[in-house]
Parts: structure tokens; sequence; C-alpha cells
């Protein structure tokens, strides 16, 4: 059967941290966001915190809330041609996992947590283009993920892993947390 490993969590969690860490390990990751980045510049959309949010809500909002998901969709399914397992970064609502288990897909959701603030303090430091800038960048952007749905995809997890402490040690857990969710049967 093939599996989706889906991970969530709060902005700055360290979602696309664990992702790489299972990428570097040879599962094949597929990062949401990066699909929302492209049609972006597809279109000309300048590229920062507050557009990137308000596209990829207002997409949803146009065109249903699995329409991030339906832009990777074809990556996800090349990616079962020569994998069983797969990671997929940046789930935000619950129709987008409802909508891998339709595809018959084994479905796991790992939930990142951190607390709220080491995950300011991570985004003011990693300083990336569509990143926050400030406190009030951070909230709006808190509020911007409610919207999306990721307290419930957080919510309904099947693993959580702690990401409030050393890198060896969030290593570490993840890696418990993935293959225990490759053991345990859908």
């Amino acid at each position: 059967m093939k599996t989706v490993i889906a991970l969530t969590g709060m902005p700055g969690s360290g979602k696309s941290t664990a992702g790489d860490i299972l990428n570097k390990r040879g599962i094949r990751l597929v990062r949401m966001g990066d699909a929302v980045r492209l049609e972006m510049e597809s279109k000309g959309l300048e590229i920062n915190n507050f557009t990137l949010r308000n596209y990829a809500l207002e997409i949803r909002q146009k065109h249903g809330p699995d329409y991030v998901l339906n832009l990777v969709k074809k990556e996800i399914e090349k990616a079962f041609k020569t994998e069983d397992t797969i990671v997929l970064d940046g789930v935000r609502n619950m129709v987008e996992i409802t909508e891998l288990k339709k595809e018959s897909y084994a479905t796991k959701i790992i939930g990142i947590v951190t607390d709220r603030k080491l995950r300011y303090e991570r985004m003011i430091e990693r300083n990336n283009s569509s990143d926050i800038r400030s406190a009030k960048d951070f909230e709006w952007r808190e509020i911007q993920e409610f919207k999306f749905g990721v307290p419930e995809v957080l919510a309904s997890a099947d693993h959580y892993v702690l990401n409030n402490s050393s890198m060896a040690y969030f290593e570490e857990g993840l890696l418990e947390v993935f293959y225990r969710s490759l053991i345990i049967k859908q």
C-alpha cells in the first residue's frame, strides 16, 4: 500500500526541517508550499509573507480547500511509481487528508509541535523572504493558519514530535515517530 506521511504544524514548528531530515534518508518529499510559489511565479506575482498567505487562502476559497493538494497530485502519483512512501510537507486542512485517503493512500499525520515563543524566534532568525519580520507579522500569520485549518489537522495527528530542544533530539524523535507510522496499520 502506498503511504503518505503528512507533516503539519504551526509556522516555525519545523515542518520543513522534518521534511529535509526524512528526505536525506531517501524518503521522497513533496512540498505543497512550493507548488503555490510556482503558480505565483508563473503569474508574475510578488512572493512575500503576506502575498503568499493571501494567495493561498484566495485560491482555496475560489477553487476549494483541496486546490493546493491538486497542484501536487501529479508529483505524488509520479513519486509512487518508484516509492511506497512519500512525505507531504504543508498539509493545512482536513479536506486534503480526506482526499488523500480517497486515493486509497494510507495516510498518517505527523504533527510537529513547538512552543509559540520559540517558533517566533526561529522565524525571525531564519529571515526568509516569505516569512515574518515582526511580532505583528507573526500574529497575522498565526491567524492565517487558523483560517486554513491547521489546528484541526494538528489535533487529528496520528503522532506528534516535540521540537523545543536540540536538533539531535528533534531528529531522534522524528525518526522514531516516522518509522512507528509505517509499522502501525491504517
